[in-house]
């Protein structure tokens, strides 16, 4: 009688926690999801900075400066350009986004190098670094084709970070990921930089 009951008690329990299992598995979806949408306003918020005269002013006093160091690119194949700013609005760089590729150009301003921490160690080793690794298990597995798989490199002239440029970058979920991931970057390098 009490392997009997011992039975009921467990195969209780275990009814309990198939229920909680549907309900935490609800709540990570619904968690999911609200992430999305924090990532879109991250973007929306974050990337596109408030247009005034003087902003129109510096954008396009920087604009040239730019055009020489990055080869122009085809209207048609320009998908977006985006202001990286500061949290107290200095223009950090811009981020060109074609067809597949990210092109960030650092403000001429700012002397950003590889070795001004967050740069290599987050930024490179655990956000790209991952991603293309991610991508190869994908391609290993069948799931992505090779051309497919992230790429990316880091120009420098003198020393200082000149292109960042990130092939393959996958979708609009990557994408967020790394315009949000390469912010916050910048924001620590340039509180580095300002702050001594």
């Amino acid at each position: 009688m009490s392997n009997e009951q011992e039975t009921k008690k467990l195969l209780g329990f275990r009814e309990s926690m198939g229920q909680r299992i549907l309900e935490l598995e609800q709540e990570m979806k619904d968690l999911q999801k609200a992430m999305e949408e924090i990532d879109k306003l991250i973007v929306n918020t974050g990337f596109r900075t408030f247009t005034t005269a003087d902003t129109l002013v510096q954008n396009k006093s920087v604009k040239p400066q730019k055009e020489s160091v990055s080869a122009p690119i085809p209207e048609a194949e320009l998908e977006d350009l985006m202001n990286i700013t500061s949290k107290d609005g200095t223009i950090l760089g811009t981020v060109q986004v074609e067809e597949h590729t990210i092109v960030f150009t650092p403000a001429v301003t700012f002397e950003f190098t590889v070795d001004i921490p967050p740069f290599q160690s987050f930024l490179i080793d655990r956000v790209l670094e991952n991603m293309r690794k991610t991508d190869q298990e994908r391609s290993t597995n069948g799931e992505l084709d090779p051309d497919e798989i992230l790429e990316y490199s880091v120009e420098d002239q003198d020393g200082k970070i000149s292109l960042l440029i990130i092939k393959n970058y996958g979708g609009e979920r990557r994408l967020r990921e790394i315009n949000s991931s390469l912010r916050w970057t910048l924001d620590k390098m340039y509180d580095k930089l300002t702050q001594g």
